[in-house]
């Protein structure tokens, strides 16, 4: 029986090696001013590791599981099409409550080949041996 010492911890998502197109997804309270500095961090974010923020997906209620809420349906069917290879949040709770949630939704995202990112959060990156990326 594995310890939790000895199982694996989640991998860090894998940031694609070149330029690609990013979501942005956060689940609050909607307010003009917030919503602009969310979607503002979520861009910066996504531009520091080559991505282009090509919408911002919200959702209002995070007592709905992730699974339900629309706007995450919306995430994820832009993730199964292949059009994202990264979604940015500000923070692991507007996913769920609990690190098991970041670590499922990763997972899902991951099968798809897309990033889930917070805006502090550091990534995986894929580079050269000479570290180009």
């Amino acid at each position: 029986m594995a310890t939790a010492a000895h199982r694996p911890g989640p991998k860090p998502p894998l940031v694609p090696a070149g330029p690609a197109a990013a979501v942005g997804y956060v689940c609050a309270e909607p307010d003009a001013a917030s919503g602009a500095l969310f979607a503002a961090w979520c861009e910066r974010r996504a531009a520091a590791d080559g991505w282009t923020l090509t919408a911002m997906v919200a959702d209002t209620d995070d007592t709905v599981p992730l699974a339900e809420r629309p706007g995450w349906r919306r995430v994820t069917d832009l993730a199964a099409t292949g059009t994202i290879g990264a979604v940015v949040t500000v923070v692991r709770p507007m996913i769920g409550p609990t690190i098991r949630d970041w670590v499922r939704a990763s997972d899902r995202l991951a099968d798809h080949g897309v990033a889930l990112v917070t805006t502090s959060s550091a990534a995986r990156t894929t580079q050269n041996q000479d570290g180009s990326r």
